[in-house]
C-alpha cells in the first residue's frame, strides 16, 4: 500500500514539474517580446535578445561599457507580462561587447539650415552605423543631401536615446525659413525664423514631448518677423549661447544718430528686444557690450563714443529685466576695424556693438 502512495508522490511531482516546465515554455516568447520591447524604448535597438530557456542572452555592441551595463540592467528589470504580478522570472546572460572609442566631453550635435535650405550637419555620433542613419535621416527630412562636415564617431553620449532626440530636433527644423538646432549632452536649443507663428507655437512645446532629462534641457528661439519675443527654456551652454547671439546679429544692426549714442529707428529697439529676451535665456552667463566705431573724426573722441554706445545698449537691455551685474560695457573706439575705413561701406561694418559671452565667475 506505501509503495502505492509513494508511486502516485512521485507521479504528482513528476506532473507538477512538467507542467511548471511547459508554463515556462509559453512564457519564452512573452518574455523575450518583455524584453525586446524594454531595450527598444531605451534606445538599445542594436542589442539582440534571445531566450534559452529562462535565461535571456544578449549580443550586439554597445558604444561604452556604461552603455552596455544599462542594458543589462534593463533587461534584468523588464517585466514578464504573461506572469502573475508581472513578477520575473528570467536572468540575464551578457554576450555583448563594447567599442573602444574615444569619450568627447561635451557631447555635440549642431545641423544648420540655410535661407536656401542647404542643410549642414556637424558634431559626434556612437557608432558608423549611426553617423549613416543620421545622413539618411536627414536626407528624408530635409528632402536634400545634408552636407557632413566632420560628422566623428566618439563615445559620450549621454544615453541611447541621443540620436532620437537628434532627428525630433531634425524635423523641427525643417520647419523653419532658416535656423540651426545644437544639441550639448542632454541640452538642446533650436533658434531660427519663421514667418508662421504658428510654428513657433508648436516647437516652443517640442520639450513636453522628449524623454527624460532631455525635456527640462530643451530650449526654443524661434524669430518671427514684427512679433514680440516668445521663447522658452534656459540656454546652459556657453558656446550655444554664443552662437545664439551670433545668429540673431547677423541679419540686424544697431543704428545709433551720426556722432551720439541715441538709438535710433524702430528696427534697432526690436533688434535689442530680441537680444534681450535670448540674454534672459542665458541667464547663467555673462555678457560683454563691445563698441566700436569708424575712423571718422579725432580717435579720442571716438573712443567715448564707442564706450558711451556700449553703455547705451547695455542700459537699455537692464531696463527689459536683463540683470546689470551680469553686463559690462567696453568701447574700442576705432582701434579694431573690421573693414576698410577708405569707403562709406567699410565704414558701416565698423561702426558696430559685438556681444560676447562668458561664463560668470
Amino acid at each position: 500500500m506505501f509503495s502505492k502512495w509513494l508511486g502516485a508522490g512521485v507521479l504528482l511531482a513528476l506532473l507538477c514539474l512538467a507542467l511548471s516546465a511547459l508554463l515556462s515554455f509559453l512564457k519564452v516568447p512573452s518574455m523575450e517580446a518583455d524584453i525586446r520591447a524594454a531595450l527598444d524604448n531605451n534606445g538599445f535597438q542594436n542589442i539582440q535578445v534571445e531566450m534559452d530557456g529562462n535565461q535571456a542572452v544578449l549580443s550586439g555592441k554597445t558604444a561604452s561599457e556604461a552603455q552596455k551595463s544599462a542594458a543589462i540592467d534593463i533587461a534584468r528589470n523588464a517585466e514578464c507580462s504573461s506572469c502573475n504580478g508581472k513578477r520575473r522570472w528570467h536572468t540575464v546572460q551578457d554576450q555583448m561587447s563594447f567599442d573602444t572609442l574615444p569619450t568627447q566631453t561635451p557631447y555635440t550635435f549642431n545641423a544648420v539650415k540655410d535661407s536656401n535650405g542647404n542643410v549642414t550637419l556637424s558634431g559626434y555620433v556612437p557608432s558608423q552605423t549611426a553617423k549613416a542613419d543620421v545622413l539618411l535621416a536627414a536626407n528624408r527630412i530635409f528632402n536634400t543631401k545634408p552636407i557632413d562636415r566632420k560628422i566623428q564617431v566618439a563615445n559620450g553620449a549621454p544615453d541611447g536615446r541621443f540620436l532620437e532626440v537628434t532627428e525630433k530636433y531634425m524635423t523641427e527644423l525643417s520647419r523653419l525659413d532658416k535656423g540651426r538646432f545644437s544639441q550639448e549632452g542632454y541640452n538642446g536649443l533650436i533658434s531660427g525664423t519663421s514667418t508662421d507663428v504658428g510654428v513657433r507655437r508648436d516647437i516652443n512645446l517640442v520639450g513636453q514631448s522628449l524623454p527624460g532629462n532631455y525635456a527640462s534641457g530643451f530650449a526654443a528661439n524661434i524669430v518671427v518677423p514684427e512679433m514680440a519675443a516668445d521663447n522658452v527654456g534656459e540656454v546652459k551652454s556657453e558656446s550655444v549661447c554664443q552662437t545664439l547671439f551670433d545668429d540673431l546679429k547677423s541679419d540686424s544692426r544697431i543704428l545709433f544718430e551720426t556722432g551720439k549714442a541715441n538709438i535710433k529707428g524702430a528696427e534697432s529697439f526690436d533688434f535689442l528686444n530680441k537680444l534681450a529676451s535670448a540674454a534672459n535665456q542665458c541667464a547663467s552667463f555673462r555678457i560683454q557690450v563691445d563698441g566700436h566705431t569708424d575712423s571718422v573724426g579725432e580717435a579720442d573722441y571716438n573712443q567715448w563714443l564707442s564706450e558711451a554706445r556700449a553703455e547705451t545698449v547695455k542700459n537699455y537691455l537692464a531696463d527689459q529685466q536683463v540683470e546689470a551685474n551680469r553686463m559690462t560695457a567696453k568701447g574700442y573706439g576705432e582701434s579694431d576695424p573690421r573693414a576698410s575705413n577708405d569707403n562709406e561701406e567699410g565704414r558701416a561694418m565698423n561702426r558696430r556693438i559685438n556681444f560676447t559671452v562668458t561664463r560668470a565667475q
